[in-house]
């Protein structure tokens, strides 16, 4: 039961992530990155639920395009909520972006290479279980994560890498 309940809210999480996709595509012909737990769900399975919706999109929508980035999420409903973590929010739900060369390039990952799936019509990347676990394990580098998301972090690693040994 408990599955089943973290199963119905990161679907509802998701039809937003594929909402906010569609904009993109359609916009700015940008096939975003879902990211963060629950993209994460997405490949190992529903094992919480996760907390927002995160977003990875080319570093020049958080830089140099951020204005229109905030108007075209202003257009779906949503207000800025963090400037500053490119937070916005909407009926209780928050869709965070992130550049997607950032972390990316730490982990030696090419967003060019990852995964285009298609959902609903949208179009969008992902990563697979083994990239998920090169991400987590160089993110207990980062000091402030460390501090704000250890604990998190190390049991995400561990049920990845139970997965990865599941589904060889």
């Amino acid at each position: 039961m408990e599955e089943n309940r973290h199963g119905a809210a990161n679907r509802e999480k998701f039809e937003i992530f594929l909402e906010v996709a569609e904009g993109l595509n359609k916009a700015f012909s940008v096939a975003p990155i879902i990211t963060g737990s629950l993209g994460l769900c997405r490949v190992i399975g529903d094992f919480k639920e996760a907390e927002d919706i995160d977003i990875w999109v080319p570093r020049e929508f958080i830089e140099v395009k951020w204005a229109e980035t905030i108007t075209f999420m202003k257009g779906i409903g949503f207000e800025l909520k963090d400037e500053h973590e490119h937070e916005f929010f909407r009926q209780g739900e928050v869709v965070a972006f992130g550049s997607d060369t950032d972390l990316a390039a730490q982990a030696k990952i090419s967003p060019d290479t990852l995964n285009v799936s298609e959902a609903g019509g949208e179009k969008f990347k992902e990563f697979t279980a083994q990239q998920y676990l090169d991400i987590y394990k160089l993110m207990l580098r980062d000091n402030y994560r460390q501090e704000k998301k250890g604990k998190n972090d190390l049991q995400k690693i561990k049920l990845i890498e139970e997965y990865i040994k599941e589904n060889k």
